[in-house]
């Protein structure tokens, strides 16, 4: 499976992972990012047939064992989205554990500065980190419980279980021409070619496999 998300807008650093009982600096920044993300990601729940049934509920098929024993539980947005409710928010991962999915990202990073500045390949580390925590389900010190998610928030749609899950990043990146705040280096335009394939292939993710 393939398909591109998108993002405008400002993508600040996160330096290094913060423990789970000190408060992510940069909380309220993913959050903004990832309902960016979500309404993109709901979008492509609802037109890819076989995350949908007629209802319009996403109904992936069964899960199944790899070695072909009997089917597990379904595997669809009702399901997922009570597995990983938290901090008052359903969160409905699109890659997860379950399914033994994999992800790839493509990153077209394009920002307002010249390429070859001194400190280019670190900064965009550092940003890279906080677009990859903005497409995983949050963690505790990102403050959710202090948050309401909004009516088309409920479901919240979000690419991965958890960013472990994800085997490759690669990253092109050059000066962006067009925008909007030329006083903002922090703005950046990404495009971002997601590529999901099964670990394992069984019949819950058949689909995956193409």
């Amino acid at each position: 499976m393939e398909f591109r998300l998108t993002y405008n807008g400002p993508l600040y650093s996160t330096q290094g992972e913060p423990p789970q009982h000190q408060k992510d600096k940069r909380a309220g920044h993913k959050h903004t990012l990832r309902k960016k993300f979500h309404t993109q990601l709901k979008r492509l729940w609802e037109i890819t047939p076989y995350l949908r049934n007629e209802e319009g509920i996403a109904h992936l098929r069964t899960l199944g064992k790899p070695l072909g024993g009997l089917p597990g539980e379904p595997h669809d947005i009702r399901r997922l989205s009570e597995k990983h409710a938290q901090f008052g928010f359903s969160f409905v991962p699109l890659v997860t554990y379950d399914m033994d999915l994999l992800c790839g990202l493509d990153i077209l990073f394009l920002r307002p500065d010249k390429p070859g500045h001194v400190l280019w390949a670190g900064d965009i580390d550092n940003r890279i980190k906080t677009l990859i925590d903005a497409l995983r389900i949050p963690k505790a010190n990102e403050r959710y419980v202090d948050l309401v998610p909004e009516h088309d928030e409920k479901p919240f749609f979000v690419l991965l279980e958890d960013d472990q899950l994800i085997t490759k990043v690669s990253v092109e990146s050059d000066q962006l021409l067009e925008f909007e705040t030329p006083d903002t280096v922090d703005e950046v335009r990404l495009i971002v070619t997601v590529r999901i394939r099964p670990y394992q292939m069984h019949i819950g993710n058949l689909e995956f496999g193409g």
